[in-house]
C-alpha cells in the first residue's frame, strides 16, 4: 500500500491518479479535501501531521491493514521571509510541517515496515531548498534537513529491508509555479537548460522506480532537469 501525504497540494494532487495505478493508496491531507473522482483504490484521510497523538491513532488504525508499505512525504509549507524579519511563529509551521510531521508518520510506520521485513520511505526535497534561495530559510532548512534524516533511516533499517531515499524535485507544472508572477515564472524556467518545466510524472517514474529497488537507499535524486 502507498500512504501520501499533502494529497491535497500541488505535487500530490498530481500524482495521486498515477499513483493509484500502482498500488492501493491512502491520501492524507490536512484541510482541504482533494477530489478522487473516478479513482479506484483510494482512501482519504484527513490528518494533523504535526500532532503526535493523531499520526500514532492514524498508525494504529491501519494495523490490520498494512501490507507493502510505501510512505510518500509530498506534503510541504513554505513561509517565506528574509532570516532578518522571519517570524518565530512562521519558523516554527515550516519546520513542524516539513520536517516534524514527516518524523512522527515515518516513525510510527517504522514498527509495521519492520515487522515486515520490507518499506520504502520517500521524501520528497526542493531544489529551492538545496540552492538557498533569499527568503526561503525555514522551507531551505527544513527541505534539506530530509537528507540527514533519510541517511540515518538508510543506515539504522536497510537490515530490515526498508530503504529510505530523498527525491530533489525541481520546478513542475504545477503548485508553487501557480502562485508566483509571470516574470518568476520566465526566469525560472529560463534557468532551467531544457527551458521548460517539469511534468509530475518524472516525479511517478522516480517512485515506481524505487518501490522496485531494493538496493537503491539513502541516495538524494534530482528530479530538475538538470538545474
Amino acid at each position: 500500500m502507498i500512504i501520501l501525504t499533502g494529497a491535497s497540494g500541488g505535487i500530490g494532487r498530481a500524482i495521486l491518479p498515477a499513483l493509484s495505478k500502482l498500488d492501493c493508496v491512502t491520501a492524507i491531507y490536512h484541510s482541504k479535501q482533494p477530489d478522487i473522482g473516478g479513482l479506484n483504490g483510494v482512501t482519504l484521510h484527513q490528518l494533523d501531521l504535526t500532532s503526535e497523538q493523531e499520526v500514532n491513532n492514524f498508525a494504529a488504525g491501519l494495523k490490520n491493514s498494512i501490507s507493502k508499505v510505501t510512505l510518500i512525504h509530498a506534503a510541504a509549507l513554505s513561509r517565506d521571509s528574509l532570516a532578518a524579519k522571519l517570524d518565530v511563529n512562521d519558523w516554527d509551521q515550516a519546520i513542524n510541517v516539513n520536517l516534524r510531521g514527516n518524523f512522527l508518520l515515518t516513525r510510527a510506520m517504522l514498527i509495521p515496515m519492520i515487522a515486515e521485513k520490507w518499506g520504502r520511505v520517500i521524501h520528497i526535497s526542493s531544489v529551492a531548498g538545496m540552492r538557498g534561495v533569499p527568503g526561503t530559510l525555514a522551507y531551505s532548512t527544513a527541505k534539506t534537513g530530509l537528507l540527514g534524516m533519510s541517511r540515518v533511516l538508510a543506515n539504522e533499517y536497510a537490515r530490515f529491508g526498508i530503504t529510505s531515499n530523498v527525491l530533489v524535485a525541481g520546478y513542475f507544472n504545477t503548485g508553487l509555479i501557480e502562485t508566483l508572477s509571470e516574470k518568476m515564472r520566465r526566469d525560472i524556467i529560463e534557468s532551467i537548460p531544457s527551458k521548460r518545466l517539469g511534468d509530475p510524472s518524472n516525479i511517478v517514474n522516480a517512485i515506481e522506480f524505487l518501490m522496485k529497488s531494493e538496493y537503491v537507499n539513502g541516495s538524494a535524486i534530482n528530479i530538475d532537469g538538470g538545474i
